[in-house]
């Protein structure tokens, strides 16, 4: 039974969603973890079911099973050449993440300036810090922050088995995944740092 291994934590906005995809494919590459939940990230899980196009983000609310699709054209996720990213909406999109949370070894929160204001962000950190606590020392769940800005403020909270690593946003130049101008990814040598302090994925 597929389970979820890593979970990811971003804030969309300032072409987080777009590194956020790009980090899930080198993870999955990394660790050859291919099926669709495995390295959990929402919008992707969400719109691998069945699907149905919505005229746009935020209008009526989908029921059931069933995901609206269609672009996110909310101001704040535009980015500077009209680029939007796609929207997916399912009613139990909550309940999904937080089962994912309960399977995950690890949680990776990708620390940007747009992190600590979105309510969505500081959500999924709590639930982290009450999950962490929660679980039993054999089945630990380990989280690590990739700060693309300081986050001293969030690590300041308390929460327990993390580990912090620093990296850098590096133009992606507009190849696969990342096509947009604008879009960012992280160094080799920054990307190799995070899968040591990942470490080794139970089964």
């Amino acid at each position: 039974m597929s389970s979820t291994k890593i979970l990811l934590s971003f804030a969309m906005p300032n072409h987080g969603s777009t590194f956020a995809h790009w980090l899930r494919d080198r993870l999955m590459k990394h660790y050859g973890l291919y099926d669709t939940k495995a390295v959990y990230l929402d919008s992707v899980v969400a719109r691998s079911g069945p699907t149905d196009h919505a005229v746009s983000f935020g209008g009526r609310e989908p029921e059931g099973e069933m995901a609206f699709v269609s672009p996110d054209d909310r101001p704040h996720l535009r980015s500077p050449t009209g680029a939007v990213p796609i929207g997916a909406r399912l009613e139990e999109w909550k309940s999904l993440y937080a089962n994912a949370m309960s399977e995950a070894s690890v949680m990776i929160f990708v620390y940007t300036t747009e992190f600590p204001d979105s309510i969505y962000c500081m959500q999924e950190w709590n639930a982290y810090i009450k999950e962490s606590k929660s679980r039993h020392p054999n089945r630990p769940l380990r989280g690590v922050i990739l700060e693309l800005t300081d986050a001293t403020a969030l690590v300041s909270q308390g929460a327990p088995n993390i580990k912090r690593i620093t990296a850098a946003k590096t133009p992606g130049g507009q190849k696969g995944l990342t096509w947009d101008k604008g879009d960012f990814v992280i160094t080799e040598s920054a990307f190799a740092e995070l899968t040591r302090a990942i470490g080794t994925l139970k089964e």
